[in-house]
């Protein structure tokens, strides 16, 4: 999380996520919104719980401001095959800049049916982020990290290393977009945004992060490398109520080398570069249609987005089967991208991959709590052979 902070007394973390990129809506009367008792910030108060199917993934997130100091503490889970990380944060606000020390512990499983069980990686490690804002819009962030590596095969050439970064970031607009955050400061443990309708666009309906992450063989570090990512996600207005919202995305490995006989192994392994540094092309942020898992990973990236948002109904108080609905979306999406380990190779045009899909996105009430729900089928309508498919995907956030 990064926030902005140009008083001497900060205030708390930014409030749930509300539907900045539509219209302003106009509160029914007969559903007032929720409110804390005086003095308590809601989003402080409660944890904040993420489901996302059908990765089998939930992540719960606790957070507590005191003063001018966050303390914070997270738990993701992937039920599935077994995947765990655990983060602890300390993040401090001062007037013209924050600080936040980090530490995370991640196990990860091959996918159930892909490997042995014995097949497992795990990455440890701390890091120290510090954020200066110029002004309400832009900031610079700046991320010193320390990764150890460790895997159940003894056998692999990554095994008990560690890579040691450092990294420069700007961000424009978004300053609380956790997508754009992840690039420009902590990669890991980020709440993946769950709709796109809600997420906060920057002014001028754009925002845009970079990073250059410099990889270093000081002290420990075992890798060299230079990488350059970037994104940018904007919205353009159709009619009064509907909307497109389009993601850019660009990434490429300015420096690497190659591991001693890189010509007899897989391309993913012929590069002094961790695997999870690389480029996926798949998941919930890249081309809907493919997993992360699934082999469009490279060195060189770059993938773009379509979602066209058509209200079904908004700000209303609609009760069907026990719940209150809010508001929902009719989806169209369309995506189109590569992912290479040669820059000439990612941009040629008859090795994109292309997909398209249709989804919902709604909002409703249960109890005391505000559930954020989003399901989108997307299928490859061009792509190489291994990856061509559907996925259905679901996700479910708590807001209270």
């Amino acid at each position: 999380m990064a926030a902005v902070t140009l008083a001497q007394q900060p205030p708390p973390p930014p409030a749930p996520p509300v539907p900045t990129t539509q219209a302003p809506p106009t509160p029914a009367p007969e559903a007032p919104p929720l409110t804390a008792p005086p003095g308590v910030e809601r989003r402080d108060a409660f944890p904040s719980v993420n489901v996302y199917l059908p990765e089998g993934q939930a992540s719960i997130r606790l957070r507590k401001l005191i003063k001018n100091v966050l303390f914070e503490s997270q738990i993701d889970y992937r039920f599935v095959n077994g995947d765990i990380s655990t983060f602890l944060r300390y993040k401090y606000y001062a007037r013209s800049f924050t600080y936040k020390i980090g530490v995370f512990d991640t196990i990860e499983f091959p996918d159930v049916g892909r490997g042995s069980s014995q097949d497992f990686q795990r990455v440890r490690g701390g890091l120290l982020l510090a954020e200066f804002p110029r002004d309400y819009n832009h900031r610079y962030f700046w991320l010193l990290q320390d990764d150890r590596l460790t895997f159940g095969d003894v056998t692999n050439v990554d095994n008990r290393k560690n890579n040691i970064y450092t990294k420069l970031g700007w961000q424009y607009g978004s300053e609380f977009d956790e997508r754009l955050n992840g690039i420009v400061g902590e990669s890991r443990g980020r709440i993946i945004p769950v709709l796109t309708a809600f997420r906060d666009i920057g002014p001028q309906k754009l925002s845009v992060a970079a990073a250059l992450t410099e990889s270093a063989r000081i002290s420990t570090g075992d890798y060299k490398y230079t990488k350059l990512e970037t994104e940018a996600i904007r919205r353009f207005d159709a009619t009064s109520t509907s909307f497109f919202v389009t993601r850019a995305h660009v990434g490429m490995f300015v420096t690497k080398s190659k591991v001693a006989g890189a010509d007899t192994l897989p391309p993913i392994a012929q590069y002094t570069i961790p695997a999870y540094e690389m480029f996926s092309l798949g998941g919930r942020e890249a081309l809907k249609s493919i997993g992360s898992q699934d082999a469009a990973t490279g060195i060189d990236e770059f993938h773009v987005t379509n979602e066209y948002f058509v209200p079904v109904f908004r700000n209303r108080d609609h009760p069907i089967w026990g719940l209150h609905w809010n508001t929902m979306y009719a989806i169209g999406y369309v995506g189109f991208g590569q992912a290479a380990y040669r820059l000439a190779d990612a941009f040629k045009p008859a090795d994109y991959v292309v997909d398209a899909g249709l989804g919902t996105e709604a909002t409703f009430r249960l109890r005391d709590y505000d559930v954020l729900f989003s399901v989108i089928y997307a299928h490859t309508v061009h792509s190489p052979d291994e990856l061509r498919g559907g996925k259905w995907r679901f996700s479910i956030r708590t807001v209270r």
